[in-house]
Protein backbone atom coordinates (compact mmCIF):
# COMPACT_ATOMS: atom_id res chain seq x y z
CA UNK A 1 0.00 0.00 0.00
CA UNK A 2 1.58 3.30 -1.25
CA UNK A 3 1.00 6.12 1.03
CA UNK A 4 -0.70 9.57 -0.07
CA UNK A 5 2.45 11.54 0.07
CA UNK A 6 4.17 9.12 -2.33
CA UNK A 7 5.15 10.26 -5.79
CA UNK A 8 5.77 8.78 -8.93
CA UNK A 9 8.41 10.21 -11.95
CA UNK A 10 8.22 8.09 -15.44
CA UNK A 11 10.21 8.81 -17.95
CA UNK A 12 11.44 7.39 -21.12
CA UNK A 13 14.47 7.98 -22.54
CA UNK A 14 15.62 6.98 -26.30
CA UNK A 15 19.51 5.32 -25.50
CA UNK A 16 20.63 4.98 -28.99
CA UNK A 17 23.17 7.17 -28.63
CA UNK A 18 24.39 6.28 -25.29
CA UNK A 19 27.06 3.45 -24.14
CA UNK A 20 26.64 3.93 -20.49
CA UNK A 21 24.17 5.02 -17.75
CA UNK A 22 24.84 6.66 -14.16
CA UNK A 23 22.39 6.61 -11.52
CA UNK A 24 23.25 8.50 -8.87
CA UNK A 25 20.59 7.92 -5.31
CA UNK A 26 21.64 8.91 -1.69
CA UNK A 27 18.72 6.76 -0.02
CA UNK A 28 16.60 3.87 -1.72
CA UNK A 29 16.70 1.13 -3.84
CA UNK A 30 17.79 0.51 -7.67
CA UNK A 31 16.34 -2.45 -9.86
CA UNK A 32 18.20 -3.04 -13.03
CA UNK A 33 16.02 -5.15 -15.72
CA UNK A 34 16.65 -5.43 -19.18
CA UNK A 35 14.42 -4.15 -22.32
CA UNK A 36 14.13 -5.52 -25.64
CA UNK A 37 14.63 -2.05 -27.73
CA UNK A 38 16.86 0.20 -27.03
CA UNK A 39 14.65 2.60 -24.88
CA UNK A 40 15.65 3.26 -21.34
CA UNK A 41 12.25 3.09 -19.06
CA UNK A 42 12.59 4.90 -15.50
CA UNK A 43 10.12 4.47 -12.87
CA UNK A 44 10.73 6.13 -9.69
CA UNK A 45 8.75 6.06 -6.60
CA UNK A 46 9.50 9.03 -3.56
CA UNK A 47 8.40 8.47 -0.23
CA UNK A 48 9.34 11.32 2.03
CA UNK A 49 10.66 10.15 5.47
CA UNK A 50 9.04 12.56 7.94
CA UNK A 51 11.46 15.14 10.01
CA UNK A 52 11.19 14.87 14.11
CA UNK A 53 8.42 17.55 14.00
CA UNK A 54 6.27 14.99 11.56
CA UNK A 55 6.97 17.23 8.69
CA UNK A 56 7.95 15.37 5.24
CA UNK A 57 9.76 16.72 2.28
CA UNK A 58 8.51 18.55 -0.43
CA UNK A 59 7.89 16.61 -3.72
CA UNK A 60 6.39 19.14 -5.51
CA UNK A 61 9.04 19.91 -8.09
CA UNK A 62 11.10 16.83 -8.25
CA UNK A 63 12.15 15.63 -11.28
CA UNK A 64 14.65 13.43 -12.84
CA UNK A 65 17.60 15.39 -13.58
CA UNK A 66 19.30 14.46 -17.37
CA UNK A 67 22.68 15.14 -17.99
CA UNK A 68 23.97 13.79 -21.24
CA UNK A 69 27.97 13.52 -21.21
CA UNK A 70 28.41 12.52 -24.95
CA UNK A 71 28.40 9.29 -24.66
CA UNK A 72 27.44 8.81 -20.79
CA UNK A 73 23.82 9.03 -19.64
CA UNK A 74 23.57 10.54 -15.94
CA UNK A 75 20.54 10.39 -14.24
CA UNK A 76 19.14 11.64 -10.48
CA UNK A 77 16.02 13.13 -9.21
CA UNK A 78 16.53 17.02 -8.59
CA UNK A 79 15.76 17.65 -5.14
CA UNK A 80 16.16 20.39 -2.13
CA UNK A 81 16.13 17.73 0.75
CA UNK A 82 17.37 14.31 -1.08
CA UNK A 83 18.48 12.42 1.85
CA UNK A 84 14.83 12.77 3.53
CA UNK A 85 13.09 11.02 0.73
CA UNK A 86 13.08 7.41 0.16
CA UNK A 87 13.72 6.82 -3.72
CA UNK A 88 12.67 3.53 -5.40
CA UNK A 89 13.98 3.06 -8.78
CA UNK A 90 13.02 0.38 -11.40
CA UNK A 91 15.48 0.64 -14.87
CA UNK A 92 14.43 -0.82 -18.01
CA UNK A 93 17.28 -0.62 -19.80
CA UNK A 94 19.03 -2.58 -22.78
CA UNK A 95 21.09 -5.68 -21.91
CA UNK A 96 25.06 -3.58 -23.58
CA UNK A 97 24.55 -0.60 -21.97
CA UNK A 98 27.46 -0.59 -19.17
CA UNK A 99 25.99 0.68 -15.92
CA UNK A 100 27.36 2.85 -12.71
CA UNK A 101 25.09 2.98 -9.68
CA UNK A 102 26.26 5.29 -6.76
CA UNK A 103 23.73 4.33 -3.77
CA UNK A 104 24.28 6.03 0.21
CA UNK A 105 21.62 3.53 1.79
CA UNK A 106 19.83 0.81 0.63
CA UNK A 107 19.60 -1.93 -1.85
CA UNK A 108 20.79 -2.62 -5.88
CA UNK A 109 19.44 -5.67 -8.10
CA UNK A 110 20.43 -6.03 -11.17
CA UNK A 111 19.66 -9.06 -14.02
CA UNK A 112 20.84 -10.09 -16.74
CA UNK A 113 22.89 -7.13 -17.98
CA UNK A 114 25.91 -7.96 -20.73
CA UNK A 115 27.65 -5.27 -20.46
CA UNK A 116 30.35 -3.66 -18.00
CA UNK A 117 28.67 -3.31 -13.84
CA UNK A 118 29.89 -0.98 -11.59
CA UNK A 119 27.95 -0.59 -8.38
CA UNK A 120 29.02 1.72 -4.99
CA UNK A 121 26.89 1.22 -1.89
CA UNK A 122 27.31 2.72 1.05
CA UNK A 123 24.81 0.82 3.61
CA UNK A 124 22.80 -2.10 2.25
CA UNK A 125 22.86 -5.04 -0.05
CA UNK A 126 23.43 -5.67 -3.70
CA UNK A 127 22.12 -8.63 -5.71
CA UNK A 128 23.22 -9.44 -9.34
CA UNK A 129 22.17 -11.89 -11.86
CA UNK A 130 24.47 -12.40 -15.18
CA UNK A 131 26.10 -14.59 -17.19
CA UNK A 132 29.74 -15.12 -15.71
CA UNK A 133 31.08 -16.14 -18.73
CA UNK A 134 31.02 -12.90 -20.56
CA UNK A 135 33.16 -10.99 -17.30
CA UNK A 136 36.54 -11.24 -17.70
CA UNK A 137 36.83 -9.68 -13.98
CA UNK A 138 34.39 -9.98 -11.75
CA UNK A 139 35.14 -8.15 -8.22
CA UNK A 140 33.52 -7.60 -4.94
CA UNK A 141 34.31 -5.97 -1.63
CA UNK A 142 32.60 -5.43 1.70
CA UNK A 143 33.96 -3.35 4.03
CA UNK A 144 31.69 -5.05 6.63
CA UNK A 145 29.55 -7.69 5.45
CA UNK A 146 29.96 -10.75 3.12
CA UNK A 147 30.84 -11.31 -0.71
CA UNK A 148 29.42 -14.52 -2.82
CA UNK A 149 30.19 -15.09 -6.32
CA UNK A 150 27.47 -18.74 -6.99
CA UNK A 151 28.01 -20.64 -10.01
CA UNK A 152 30.31 -19.49 -13.03
CA UNK A 153 33.56 -21.11 -14.58
CA UNK A 154 37.21 -19.16 -13.57
CA UNK A 155 39.46 -18.96 -11.26
CA UNK A 156 37.63 -17.76 -8.14
CA UNK A 157 39.46 -16.03 -5.21
CA UNK A 158 37.76 -15.12 -1.73
CA UNK A 159 39.48 -13.24 0.93
CA UNK A 160 37.85 -12.63 4.86
CA UNK A 161 39.89 -10.62 6.82
CA UNK A 162 37.98 -10.29 10.40
CA UNK A 163 34.68 -8.36 9.03
CA UNK A 164 36.20 -7.43 5.70
CA UNK A 165 35.02 -9.62 2.98
CA UNK A 166 36.39 -9.96 -1.00
CA UNK A 167 35.45 -12.21 -4.21
CA UNK A 168 37.09 -12.16 -7.35
CA UNK A 169 36.45 -14.39 -10.70
CA UNK A 170 38.90 -14.60 -13.43
CA UNK A 171 36.92 -15.51 -16.74
CA UNK A 172 37.44 -15.49 -20.02
CA UNK A 173 35.06 -12.76 -21.05
CA UNK A 174 35.37 -8.89 -21.57
CA UNK A 175 33.49 -7.15 -19.41
CA UNK A 176 34.03 -6.22 -16.01
CA UNK A 177 31.75 -6.17 -12.93
CA UNK A 178 32.81 -4.96 -9.92
CA UNK A 179 30.86 -3.92 -6.51
CA UNK A 180 31.66 -2.53 -3.52
CA UNK A 181 29.72 -1.82 -0.32
CA UNK A 182 30.79 -0.04 2.81
CA UNK A 183 28.14 -1.97 5.60
CA UNK A 184 26.19 -5.15 3.69
CA UNK A 185 26.39 -7.82 1.52
CA UNK A 186 27.33 -8.02 -2.03
CA UNK A 187 25.99 -11.21 -3.89
CA UNK A 188 26.68 -12.21 -7.76
CA UNK A 189 24.57 -15.20 -9.21
CA UNK A 190 25.61 -16.64 -12.43
CA UNK A 191 21.80 -17.26 -14.42
CA UNK A 192 23.09 -19.57 -16.75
Amino acid sequence: VMADDVKVLEKTIDAKSFSKLVLDVPVGEINVKVSKGTDISLVVALEPDDDWLGRSSDLSDAEISIRDDGSTLKLKVDLEDDDDVEQTWTVTMPADMAVSLNLGVGSVEIDDLTSDINVDLGVGEIDIDVDTSLFDSIKLDAGVGDTSIKGGKGRYERDQVLVTSSSQLHGQGKKELEANVGVGDIEVRDNQ
